[in-house]
């Protein structure tokens, strides 16, 4: 389409054009999603010493509710793994953002300090026991649909009879 010079013609690409409100509309919710991570980053950074953006981060961990700590936890993750190679300290070729690099660097040794495996672990606990409560009830009626149709599939032959039935106005209920 683009070297025939018909990518923003409507009539040639209708599908790409539903692509891209699609993609919006995904960019948008994940915006939304992050959002409030994005904040929570922010607002540390904003902080001018290194061991006053560490306390307002361990006041933001601590109060963090617990099924926004992983994910919290990756965003931190996202944001500095975008540094690229300047993360591992290989600053060969890396743009520096100023002191936003060396802020950066610290809020990820901090949130790695505050928040260990074991600690992301007890505070997303109760998040977990959600998840898996909600995966097992998903399961089961899942389980429960699946029944449902192979019992319609076992009684298909049955429809002919049910139809004659239903037409000479002889069927019984039973509940």
């Amino acid at each position: 389409l683009a070297r025939a010079g018909l990518l923003d013609d409507p009539d040639h690409s209708q599908w790409l054009f539903v692509l891209k409100i699609v993609q919006q509309g995904v960019y948008a919710e994940i915006a939304k999603g992050i959002n409030r991570y994005i904040e929570h980053i922010w607002y540390v950074l904003r902080m001018e010493t290194p061991r006053e953006r560490k306390l307002l981060l361990e006041k933001v961990i601590d109060d963090m509710p617990t099924m926004d700590v992983r994910p919290f936890v990756q965003v931190v993750d996202n944001i500095v793994a975008s540094l690229g190679d300047g993360v591992k300290g290989d600053f060969d070729g890396v743009v520096p953002l100023g002191e936003m690099t060396n802020k950066l660097l610290q809020l990820r040794r901090d949130v790695n300090e505050l928040l260990p495996p074991e600690r992301i672990a007890l505070k997303s606990r109760d998040a977990d026991e959600w998840a898996a409560r909600q995966k097992k009830r998903l399961l089961e009626h899942r389980k429960i649909g699946e029944q449902r149709l192979q019992a319609a599939r076992d009684n298909e032959h049955l429809e002919d009879e049910i139809e004659a039935l239903g037409a000479s106005g002889e069927v019984e209920r039973f509940d």
